[in-house]
């Protein structure tokens, strides 16, 4: 294997020599000798062969071994490698028409008809609910201009001059047991010629926005609204307008989970827009107790209920009158069960902590059994502006021993 390696390095120096100097009028020789060079590995070795090879420069094409143009294949040591790109692939540019350039458009740089229109201008709105604030909102007219962007597009590949040896990485397939051999031959000259890429002068249309210069403007009064009901507070929304519109968009940024604020234009004149501001109480659902007990001694169902002095501070909220529906249950188990007792309370102290007491005829009907009891209890708030007046889910308890009932 070394005389076989000593004998291509000979070949390809002598290559090399002969194409730098004088190399138009050497050239044929120096081809000649690489084919000879070739010829002799290949024959000392016919399975030792080149699987591919890729040109290191850019724009240069291979010629595989045997190519019927006769000028000379690459060096190899048989004929079964891939050449990428393969100068078979590609014509003469002097056998390639010139392709055709596309006109520039007529229209380019020209005004798009029916293109103008006004940009939207936003500002926030901070303001108090009963009080007021202007905005002036100033839209900017745009044109639509035709655009036409140069593109040129690749048409067709061709080779130009004349063949030539060119720099080349290559992989080779070792015979048996020369699998792990140093890769010495990794670059190597093979035949090619440099490659030319035609283009197309296409256009890309396209279209671009420009200012015209005119301006207008808009202003916006807002106004809030007093309320005994709904205190005041701050408010803040975002506040959008484009010139030629009917009225201005109104954001509101609601912070506050029991209030919804609206807008309503009250009048629209040269220019100048009137707006009303308005709150509205999102009424809560009923919350329900927080928890339910029975007294045995006193056989009273307590309940008590957190939530009722927040209800209570609301605006309004000294006109609520707070009810609950008690239901009591004796029972050995789910399944049998016995509705002893049912009414509804009302809570005219407002305060936290509510008792009430089973009435002596439900307490006489048991008749001195031992029974467990369990309570349902579910909270009704009427009158208050903040709350609506449908039923809360229901709070239950139960005891976990039997409770002695009187026997009168």
């Amino acid at each position: 294997m070394r005389s076989r390696t000593s004998v291509f390095f000979v070949t390809l120096a002598m290559a090399t020599a002969g194409t730098s100097g004088k190399a138009v009028a050497q050239f044929d020789t120096v081809l000649d000798r690489v084919r000879q060079g070739a010829d002799q590995v290949n024959s000392n070795n016919p399975t030792y062969y080149l699987k591919s090879a890729k040109a290191v420069e850019p724009n240069i094409c291979l010629y595989s071994n045997g190519d019927p143009t006769g000028l000379i294949g690459p060096l190899v040591f048989r004929s079964s490698y891939v050449a990428s790109p393969n100068c078979r692939e590609f014509k003469a540019c002097t056998d390639v028409a010139p392709p055709v350039d596309e006109p520039k458009p007529l229209d380019c740089g020209a005004e798009i008809p029916n293109s103008r229109f006004w940009s939207t201008k936003e500002k926030p709105l901070s303001m108090r609910s009963d009080g007021s604030a202007s905005l002036e909102l100033t839209s900017e007219e745009f044109v639509k201009i035709r655009t036409c962007t140069e593109n040129p597009t690749p048409v067709a590949a061709c080779t130009t001059g004349k063949v030539g040896l060119f720099r080349a990485e290559v992989e080779y397939e070792y015979p048996s047991g020369y699998d792990s051999r140093y890769n010495w031959d990794r670059f190597q000259n093979l035949a090619g010629r440099v490659t030319e890429t035609k283009t197309r002068l296409a256009w890309i249309r396209d279209e671009e926005a420009v200012l015209t210069g005119n301006r207008k403007t808009t202003t916006l009064n807002f106004s809030g609204q007093s309320s005994a009901m709904v205190p005041a507070h701050p408010l803040s929304a975002a506040v959008s307008h484009k010139y030629g519109d009917q009225q201005a968009t109104i954001r509101f940024h609601e912070e506050n989970a029991d209030l919804t604020h609206y807008t309503r234009l009250r009048s629209s004149s040269n220019g100048v827009q009137e707006w009303e501001i308005s709150s509205e109480i999102n009424r809560r659902t009923s919350p329900p107790v927080t928890r339910v007990g029975f007294i045995p001694a006193t056989f009273s169902v307590s309940i008590e209920d957190k939530s009722l002095p927040d209800l209570l501070l609301l605006p309004g909220g000294n006109s609520m009158q707070t009810k609950y529906l008690i239901t009591v249950f004796t029972e050995k188990s789910h399944k049998d069960e016995t509705l002893i007792f049912q009414a509804e309370a009302v809570n005219n102290a407002q305060t936290v902590l509510f008792t009430y007491k089973l009435d002596p005829e439900t307490l006489g009907a048991m008749k001195g059994q031992s029974k467990k009891v369990r309570v349902h209890v579910r909270a009704q708030r009427i009158g208050s502006p903040w709350v609506e007046g449908a039923v809360s889910s229901e709070r239950v308890y139960e005891s976990e021993k039997s409770v002695k009932f009187p026997k009168k």
